[in-house]
């Protein structure tokens, strides 16, 4: 999911989605906005977080390809 992608995430999220979102990440709806619109980049941990509280909609490949791009994703 590249950074237009993400903002277009945030986009299709309702009001009460965000902040459910941010409240199992451990963050505000804000920091979640920053993040996804404005290209914030997140920690390691908020990228495992953020990736957890989606159930993995966003990757914590996505958020920070700097520190995870090796990671293999997992076949089903």
């Amino acid at each position: 999911m590249g950074q237009s992608s993400h903002s277009e995430f945030w986009k299709s999220l309702s009001i009460g989605q965000r902040e459910n979102i941010a409240d199992s990440a451990g963050t505000s709806a804000e920091y979640l906005r920053q993040v996804l619109v404005y290209d914030r980049q997140p920690s390691a941990d908020m990228a495992k977080r953020l990736e957890n509280a989606t159930a993995g909609a966003l990757t914590r490949q996505s958020l920070r390809p700097d520190l995870f791009a090796d990671m293999q994703v997992a076949s089903q």
